[in-house]
């Protein structure tokens, strides 16, 4: 009897043993799935946020200029800023919720069906002579300011529409304005998407981008600044409610300098692009080499978004006028490729200069490219590339490699054809023709008619 006890004791401390080593693993997987969703949710947070960090919603290469002020709106107060000044005020209503992009909390209007209406102080921050706003917005309102800053500049929706109203100096002590009602109508599905303008007082071009692609463009004369210094707060959410919904509908508000023009714009000189056999050499001369801390190599496909390739830092042994040389050696293939140079200065300042353009051509190597007739009776015609002038040996050979004929030639660079003549009388049957430059040897299979 016992025995028999002990028996059962000793199965139910294995089972219980068992138990606890069950439930142990299932927490520990369950903590780790959890572990890892968060990692996901942040790490899908930081290439959706409308800062740009992501291609996706555009990125640096539209713009990476100095960020004047940041709101997440992660902290409980809707005004406080994650970088940058805060808020002054906004409505009583305005609060921070859940629901932002990326499951983060994003700013909300409440459900009394007041206007965010959040005020940011008009300090000298914000007298720049470009801007970049960006920021992440969803709803269905017909009309709607995401910035404005009084009659001098409105970024936002107009009868559906995306609109955008700007003024720039004329040179004569006044100011030309910009009005236009784009024609991208906001999808009516209450998905987050990144609303982006940027103005670049070096180019005097304006562009609005939707999750990174241009939807709107309007050009100007290149270094020209926007005229607004002194024009009062900026309102972030003027005219928006999100429709009475308490849901947040705007997130990750970035507002970046773009750049400035005086007096240094004029500063790049013999901005040249030339292509070489390893890729493309970018040569410029500045006439302000003292004040410059280095340069910044930039290329595109598209004239459009630019990505860094390379930077330079200044010589200061060149004394004013300095003199500089870039070799990109990143291969795109055969294209128009764009470049820029975007001078940093030693006050912190940076300017983007106008840009230059190549048709770029694809490397190619040594090879054949055609063999006619086929089948031949006494001749053919080899077409080949060549990428460099030189020798060339050409063999004739029957399937098991025995050599039955060769000859040798010089070859300039580029596309050459050869006419081969059939001297030994060669029978009917299968070959292959072999061409040999530089140690590398290509072949065509080819057939002499009966």
């Amino acid at each position: 009897m016992k025995n028999k006890r002990n028996t059962r004791l000793g199965n139910r401390t294995r089972l219980s043993t068992r138990l606890i080593w069950v439930v142990g693993t299932f927490s520990a997987v369950l903590l780790i799935t959890a572990g890892w969703l968060v990692y996901l949710n942040f790490h899908n947070l930081s290439k959706t946020r409308a800062s740009g960090e992501g291609e996706s919603q555009g990125g640096a290469v539209l713009n990476n200029g100095e960020i004047i002020t940041e709101f997440t709106w992660e902290k409980d107060s809707p005004l406080e800023a994650t970088l940058g000044p805060d808020a002054i005020s906004a409505s009583e209503d305005a609060h921070t919720f859940r629901g932002g992009r990326a499951s983060t909390q994003g700013l909300a209007a409440g459900s009394n069906g007041n206007d965010i209406n959040l005020e940011l102080p008009g300090t000298e921050l914000f007298d720049v002579e470009g801007i970049d706003v960006s920021i992440d917005y969803r709803g269905t309102e017909p009309e709607g300011s995401f910035l404005s800053r009084g009659n001098h500049f409105n970024f936002g929706i107009s009868d559906g529409y995306l609109s955008i109203q700007y003024r720039v100096d004329n040179r004569k002590g006044g100011f030309t304005s910009v009005k236009e009602k784009t024609t991208y109508e906001l999808p009516k599905d209450e998905n987050f998407r990144t609303y982006r303008f940027i103005y670049s007082p070096t180019t005097g071009r304006g562009e609005i981008f939707v999750n990174g692609m241009p939807v709107w463009s309007k050009g100007g004369l290149a270094n020209t600044v926007m005229y607004w210094k002194g024009a009062g707060n900026l309102y972030v959410g003027r005219g928006m409610n999100g429709g009475g919904k308490d849901m947040a509908i705007l997130d990750n508000l970035v507002i970046r300098t773009t750049g400035t023009i005086s007096p240094l714009a004029e500063s790049l000189l013999n901005f040249s692009l030339e292509g070489k056999e390893n890729g493309v050499n970018v040569h410029w001369l500045t006439a302000v080499n003292d004040q410059v801390a280095y340069f910044t190599v930039e290329r595109s496909i598209n004239g459009l978004d630019f990505s860094k390739v390379g930077t330079i830092n200044v010589n200061p042994k060149a004394g004013e006028l300095g003199e500089y040389n870039y070799l990109d050696k990143t291969p795109i293939g055969e294209t128009v490729a764009y470049y820029r140079i975007r001078q940093t200065f030693k006050n912190g300042k940076f300017v983007s200069h106008s840009l230059a353009a190549i048709r770029t051509k694809a490397s190619r190597d040594f090879s054949i490219e055609r063999v006619s007739p086929v089948p031949f009776n006494d001749n053919f015609e080899v077409s080949y590339f060549m990428p460099n002038s030189g020798r060339v040996w050409l063999q004739l050979t029957d399937p098991k490699g025995k050599i039955l004929s060769t000859e040798t030639f010089e070859a300039p660079q580029g596309k050459n054809i050869h006419s081969f003549r059939d001297k030994n009388n060669l029978p009917p049957g299968n070959y292959v023709l072999h061409m040999i430059y530089d140690n590398k040897k290509v072949s065509a299979n080819i057939t002499k008619s009966m």
